[in-house]
């Protein structure tokens, strides 16, 4: 019997037209994407990518079963939702939020998407201010909250969470209005020469040290200074107290009435998405199931591949 999350890796390469991008998209690493991919094919006893130097490219088998698999996958959402709906059952999940773990970026998803998903409802829990451990956020997993949307890496989140991606926050520097970089509108790494740089402690955040690593070469004068861990509140107040250039994301720029952000030029960024538990149950793996299968199918229609420059 195939396993579904074969089959929907199988979409993602083929959509995707790339094993890194897959890999990306469904949380797992490019190796596990060929491993998934090979295993599909060996129970199929055919070839349905094609790989050469030139890319990736779906062969006729694959063009063929493609329809199959993604009619599989829908299939197997329909029959979750059918057995639910016979008692008419609504599955009801906690979406955590908080000042830190703003829930707008999904519910704007959540509102194109949820007629297709009836059996589900979201209801808005406050996340709790009083975790202290460098991972606190995802403490709340599992226990206050089902989900929650926050930033997440490879490096760092692994053995963490499952995540579905949505996009990428952008690095800004978060300063007192007093500040002479307050007056500017885009920030170069140059531009904070002789600051007091606030950031998370190294391994933390694995785009917050190659954002580090750079600074670090490029400043030949600058003074760090590492938060006690994860950023809190209590950051940005110290912030304003140490008179020290914050690294800050995309949806914290408007945390503190007394700090202006101003955008850094870097083409580092922070993925963020839905987060859950790796022990979670089967209503929200379900969930997280559905709603990258609606991601990716909402991208378009599938069909040819256009070739990368990937070998597996």
């Amino acid at each position: 019997m195939m396993d579904i999350q074969n089959l929907q890796t199988f979409l993602a390469v083929a959509k995707l037209g790339s094993f890194t991008k897959a890999a990306e998209q469904n949380f797992i690493s490019p190796t596990a994407v060929m491993k998934q991919i090979n295993k599909l094919e060996s129970e199929l006893d055919c070839t349905l990518l094609e790989r050469s130097s030139a890319g990736i490219r779906l062969k006729p088998e694959g063009e063929v079963f493609l329809t199959y698999a993604q009619q599989l996958i829908e299939l197997s959402h329909e029959a979750y939702l059918a057995c639910h709906k016979a008692t008419n059952q609504v599955l009801t999940l906690r979406l955590g939020t908080s000042l830190l773990h703003p829930s707008r970026p999904f519910l704007s998803i959540w509102n194109r998407i949820k007629d297709k998903l009836p059996q589900y409802s979201l209801t808005i829990v406050q996340l709790p201010s009083d975790l202290v451990t460098q991972n606190r956020e995802y403490e709340a997993l599992g226990k206050t909250c089902d989900i929650l949307i926050g930033t997440f890496d490879q490096a760092t989140t692994h053995t963490l969470v499952d995540a579905v991606p949505l996009g990428s926050y952008r690095f800004s520097i978060a300063v007192r209005s007093d500040n002479p970089l307050a007056e500017k509108d885009l920030l170069a790494i140059k531009d904070l020469e002789n600051q007091h740089l606030l950031m998370v402690p190294k391994g933390i955040s694995h785009k917050n040290d190659l954002l580090r690593a750079q600074m670090e070469k490029e400043l030949a004068h600058c003074q760090i200074l590492e938060t006690p861990g994860r950023y809190s509140l209590d950051t940005f107040n110290a912030a304003i107290d140490k008179n020290a250039a914050l690294i800050n994301l995309t949806p914290w720029e408007d945390i503190h009435p007394g700090l202006v952000s101003i955008p850094l030029a870097t083409d580092i960024t922070v993925d963020y998405g839905i987060l859950a538990a790796k022990d979670a149950p089967s209503r929200v793996k379900e969930f997280l199931s559905t709603i990258r299968y609606q991601l990716l199918t909402q991208m378009g229609e599938y069909g040819p591949v256009t070739p990368v420059e990937e070998k597996p």
